[in-house]
């Protein structure tokens, strides 16, 4: 049995109870019952005077000693009279020898004037017989008395224990057996349906099914986070741009495989740590943390388009960056950093802006591309030298021997071009059969040598192989010098355009003499603002 147990603490509690009270209601019943006994005792004596009251007036009044003898003789009979005696006329007359403790007199009347006193009768309690029996009796009904205090402690117990204490114990026992969410309820105990022990069952139950309710909910929220969680890990582990979450200070914490694919595309060792923000991994990293520093400042996502350091090759890998600022519950900061491969793209835009600054057969700069430099350098005030040349007889060869070999000139004529011109300069092909030089930081003589140098191997007899013919060419150029001759583009050209055609008008076989820059123009033939 449990020493803790409700129904050992409930028996002490009641037993202790009844023993007290019990106690406490013995003395007092011990004591009310003796004094019962010793007052109905004192009543028999007085009941028996009363029996022989009229015994005792005729022997005082006749003066007989025999039968006063006789009076007293038989109250000594009595269980409660220990001694009686009687007084009449002088005489005394006594039953026995016995001592007269605590005597009770009673005066005998006169049997013809009940007022007046004829004598006396005394009566002597037996005390001892009339204690005793008090005592037995009253110690008689204490014992029953605590026995049926015992009996009521039983029963209350038995009682407490089937009404109260069992129920108790059985609900605390299947509380306990009671597994939140399997669906199990309590049972209502016997008699305490409607009880506080039925309404206590009631609410467990019903906190049972609120319970329930919420392991369903619980359970259906976490089966949807599983399956988010799986869609997401699907996602994350399937995409084909490399996701990172990293700490600002650069210590990554999660990665997926397009990641790893990429260091290892980029010749690099997978490390925990590039770097804040991968800067190790970029060519550029300090244009990629200000980009991102002045993102984060507005509370923006930072993206643009860096290039990664390619230890494998030198193919250039463009990946756009997207950062975004994470903060948690606990107010924790991390990055998140995807990268999409746009080297294609840029390649394609390479290739696009290629094609639009430059000429499709001789790979030249097109108009539209010296045009762009032109205006570059005119932005940065830098001094250069526009020479405009034109074919000379190109016009015969191509009506000669045809368009292809028209093209096969044009290529061998920028071929000259790219082979004179230095690093820090431009030659393109304005249109038709028009090329344009763009010398920077060149003076006249510096111009008119590489010009002359150009237009010699122009001049030189070109093999057609189709037609196993050597064809020869010539060329007319005008150049204009930007600040010296002009401030702004068109007039630069119309004054190289000027010159060339004065050249033209000759078509002159010597390059020396095929050579006019706009500064040989005179006043009548130059052009003016």
């Amino acid at each position: 049995m449990n020493k803790s147990g409700l129904l050992l603490r409930l028996a002490i509690v009641i037993g202790f109870s009844s023993l007290a009270i019990g106690f406490l209601s013995t003395q007092i019943f011990y004591q009310l019952t003796f004094n019962h006994e010793v007052k109905i005792a004192q009543q028999s004596i007085t009941n028996l005077y009363k029996t022989i009251e009229a015994t005792a007036g005729t022997a005082a009044y006749l003066a007989e000693k025999d039968l006063a003898q006789e009076v007293v003789d038989g109250l000594a009979t009595n269980v409660v009279v220990l001694n009686a005696k009687m007084n009449f006329e002088g005489e005394e007359v006594t039953s026995n020898n016995e001592p007269f403790n605590e005597p009770r007199i009673f005066p005998i009347s006169s049997l013809f004037e009940a007022d007046k006193s004829i004598g006396l009768v005394t009566i002597a309690p037996n005390l001892s017989y009339i204690e005793n029996r008090a005592k037995k009796l009253a110690m008689e009904n204490s014992i029953a008395m605590i026995i049926q205090a015992l009996v009521v402690t039983v029963v209350a117990i038995v009682v407490a224990f089937l009404l109260i204490t069992q129920p108790i114990i059985k609900i605390a026992k299947a509380l306990h057996n009671t597994i939140p969410g399997d669906g199990e309820r309590l049972a209502f105990p016997y008699f305490h349906k409607k009880s506080e022990l039925g309404e206590l069952v009631q609410d467990v139950n019903v906190l049972l099914e609120k319970t329930d309710n919420q392991f369903k909910r619980e359970r259906k929220l976490r089966q949807e986070i599983e399956g988010l969680e799986k869609r997401f890990r699907m996602l994350f582990e399937n995409s084909v741009s490399p996701i990172i979450l990293m700490e600002p200070r650069g210590d990554i914490l999660l990665f997926n495989t397009a990641f790893e694919h990429t260091i290892d595309k980029l010749g690099l060792q997978l490390k925990k740590s590039y770097g804040p923000l991968l800067e190790n991994i970029f060519c550029e990293p300090k244009a990629l943390m200000n980009a991102v520093e002045e993102s984060f400042a507005y509370d923006e996502i930072a993206i643009g388009e860096y290039r990664l350091l390619n230890e494998k090759s030198t193919e250039a890998f463009w990946v756009q960056v997207v950062v975004t600022n994470i903060v948690n519950e606990e107010l924790r900061e991390y990055h998140q950093i995807t990268l999409h491969d746009i080297s294609k793209r840029k390649k394609e835009l390479e290739t696009l802006a290629h094609q639009a600054d430059f000429d499709k057969l001789t790979q030249l700069l097109n108009r539209q591309g010296l045009e762009k430099r032109i205006a570059h350098l005119l932005k940065e005030e830098q001094a250069f030298c526009l020479a405009l040349i034109d074919l000379n007889w190109f016009k015969q060869v191509n009506d000669v021997y045809g368009h292809d070999s028209g093209d096969e000139i044009l290529v061998f004529v920028a071929d000259k071009i790219k082979k004179t011109l230095s690093p820090d300069d431009f030659g393109g092909r304005w249109g038709g059969d028009e090329f344009v030089l763009l010398l920077t930081d060149a003076n006249v003589a510096e111009a008119k040598s590489l010009i002359i140098r150009l237009l010699t191997r122009i001049s030189k007899p070109y093999f057609l192989r189709n037609f196993n013919e050597n064809v020869t060419i010539g060329s007319s150029v005008g150049a204009a010098f930007y600040p010296d001759d002009g401030q702004d583009l068109q007039r630069i050209i119309n004054l190289a355009d000027k010159a060339m055609y004065d050249v033209k008008e000759v078509k002159n076989h010597n390059p020396e003499e095929s050579v006019k820059f706009a500064g040989e123009l005179t006043e009548n033939n130059s052009i003016h603002d």
